[in-house]
């Protein structure tokens, strides 16, 4: 067997196991043999867990990516892709922020490489989502909106940054149009801004896939509620708002969160909606919140 067929034959190997020492022991007999693989870079510094060390290797893979030889051509423009999208997210937990957003460019340029693969699709997604959270860490408001406005593909962190930033930049006897965008985002997610409050916990194993992505989407993000103290307000408000009016809250937290809702200044919509609504599922719910301009002032 030639060293070309082993290195794939234990990649394989790798990559299947569920096992994080297994995976390391076999991914350093790689780079024993072939210290550039680039595949094999990437498996180890997903099961590295110190950060530093995850970064160099990292930074080796892209390095290596230079050099034919060290992967599989046609796989080039995925694992650029891979290797940028990582590096973003480690810079980002790592507080540098414009080097996070750099890395989230260049992973961006090969969003669109070939490949149907799952994780790869969700690593589309998760890098979208992270630059629009890097542009709100930097402040950079407008940017913000002009990048909303050009994309077509308006998902939660889409709709999050757009809110966040229209706010920040609109006068306050303009706002009405943020309240539009607040119940836009809430219909996207109902459960994310009680995730990203605290009121609700982590979902449990059996809830879903979509309960735990809206989950990640909220650790992602809850930060970026603090944009402003008016703001952090304004955003609880409208959660409690319709927590109430729709049934998310047991009888023991309604009377603590009325009392809330109460010192936020939402007290009189809440009297005026709770004699509108008297049942619905969540969609009747936000569009009858939203047709009588909720939020607005």
């Amino acid at each position: 067997m030639t060293d070309r067929n082993r290195i794939n034959q234990l990649l394989e190997m790798a990559w299947n196991t569920k096992s994080k020492a297994r995976t390391l022991a076999i991914v350093n007999q790689i780079l024993e043999m072939s210290p550039n693989n680039v595949d094999a870079l990437i498996l180890k510094a997903d099961n590295t867990e110190n950060a530093p060390e995850r970064t160099q290797l990292l930074l080796h893979a892209l390095e290596a990516l230079n050099t034919p030889g060290n992967f599989v051509p046609e796989d080039e423009e995925v694992l650029r892709f891979v290797v940028n999208h990582r590096l973003a997210f480690t810079a980002f937990y790592d507080n540098k922020f414009r080097e996070a957003v750099a890395y989230c460019k260049t992973a961006m340029e090969y969003a669109h490489c070939d490949g149907d693969d799952e994780d790869l699709a969700l690593g589309r997604s998760s890098v979208k989502s992270l630059y629009y959270r890097l542009l709100i860490e930097l402040k950079d408001w407008q940017g913000t909106l002009s990048e909303t406005m050009r994309d077509d593909e308006h998902n939660l962190s889409w709709g999050y940054s757009r809110l966040v930033a229209a706010w920040m930049l609109a006068p306050e006897d303009k706002r009405g149009v943020c309240a539009g965008m607040f119940w836009d985002v809430l219909m996207m997610g109902p459960d994310v801004p009680f995730y990203m409050l605290g009121y609700f916990p982590e979902p449990d194993e059996n809830a879903g896939d979509k309960a735990h992505d809206e989950f990640e989407f909220a650790l992602l993000y809850y930060d970026a509620l603090s944009a402003s103290e008016e703001f952090f307000n304004w955003f609880s408000r409208g959660t409690i708002l319709f927590g109430l009016l729709s049934g998310r809250f047991n009888e023991r937290e309604r009377e603590y969160m009325l009392d809330v809702l109460d010192t936020l200044g939402g007290w009189d919509e809440y009297e005026k909606m709770s004699s509108i609504i008297v049942e619905g599922d969540d969609e009747a719910v936000i569009e009858m919140l939203a047709a009588n301009k909720c939020l607005a002032e």
